[in-house]
């Protein structure tokens, strides 16, 4: 397991405490499960970026509808 050290404002880090401590898990647990998000929510708006290219360089009609030719 690796150690981190994340700077957060203080408002941000009482946000944090607060919402882990409703959620009834620690704030190392409330930041492992924001990062798996925040990694899983990029991996998908990767595919969908790489999605619509393919569809644009598939579609010329589509591609001078946008101007993108």
């Amino acid at each position: 397991m690796t150690t981190i050290t994340v700077q957060l404002p203080d408002d941000v880090a009482e946000q944090l405490a607060e919402a882990a401590a409703a959620a009834g898990v620690s704030v190392n647990v409330a930041m492992v499960q924001a990062a798996q998000e925040w990694i899983h929510a990029n991996a998908q708006r990767a595919r969908e970026r790489a999605r619509m290219q393919q569809v644009l360089a598939d579609d010329p009609h589509l591609r001078e509808l946008l101007g993108d030719d």
